[in-house]
């Protein structure tokens, strides 16, 4: 089933953000959107099925972090509770060198992630099953990772246990948030803090065509984690650090 929405029209609604794409990621992208609606059929993936609006809420706002925050050639990138694959897909296709890391707690879901990248040939992507808390005491993702990004997922006291354990010191956590962004950071500095996070910026942004207001919280890793972080499954979500 084809894409009712105009190349033109994509490509300026990405241009107009201080971006570029190309035809090839485009075509990339919606054979990705179309994997996702036929899978949301059986699995509860995404409410927005619209592909105009698929496009400004989860491609556009995926990809604004190429504005926010430079990524290195090559960088190790980890998706945590990445769900559907977005924004982890959207970032693959548009910078096929990174190598990625989906992480999802949701089998059925790992599974679809697992047919994207069969189906569109994607190299260098590692669909993971499990939990961010045990991921994160395990030696072969502990402190590996350049980059974590994490979109929808928790509150940023909780997220940053979940994240900052995976990034390697040097490395960036980046939070997708919305408007209540800047409220969660003044609460999680304590927590940033204590588990190595050091220098935070906060970068936002306007969706076009609409009212909703796109905030990064942008994490630079200066030490290193704790031992005893991440705490065992459920805690970081039920007793949040402060």
């Amino acid at each position: 089933m084809p894409v009712p929405v105009n190349n033109s029209i994509i490509t300026s609604l990405i241009r107009n953000a201080g971006l570029d794409i190309t035809v090839e990621q485009i075509t990339a992208i919606n054979e990705y959107i179309n994997l996702l609606l036929e899978a949301n059929k059986q699995i509860n993936l995404t409410a927005i099925v619209e592909e105009g609006e698929i496009w400004r809420k989860h491609v556009l706002d995926s990809l604004l972090i190429f504005c926010a925050l430079a990524i290195p050639a090559g960088a190790r990138v980890i998706d945590v509770g990445t769900g559907a694959g977005i924004p982890g897909f959207i970032l693959k296709i548009c910078r096929p060198d990174i190598q990625l890391t989906l992480l999802e707690a949701q089998q059925k879901k790992v599974k679809f992630l697992e047919k994207v990248v069969a189906r569109m040939g994607l190299d260098g992507v590692d669909c993971l099953w499990g939990r961010a808390e045990e991921v994160g005491q395990n030696k072969n993702y502990r402190e590996k990772y350049n980059l974590a990004v994490a979109r929808a997922v928790a509150p940023l006291n909780t997220l940053a246990e979940y994240c900052l354990p995976l990034v390697q010191v040097e490395g960036f956590m980046v939070a997708y948030k919305g408007p209540a962004g800047e409220q969660e950071l003044v609460a999680a500095e304590k927590a940033i803090n204590l588990l190595g996070g050091g220098e935070t910026k906060i970068w936002q942004h306007q969706l076009p065509e609409g009212e909703e207001k796109r905030i990064f919280v942008i994490i630079k890793k200066e030490k290193t984690t704790p031992p005893a972080y991440p705490r065992r499954v459920g805690v970081p979500a039920k007793r949040p650090l402060k």
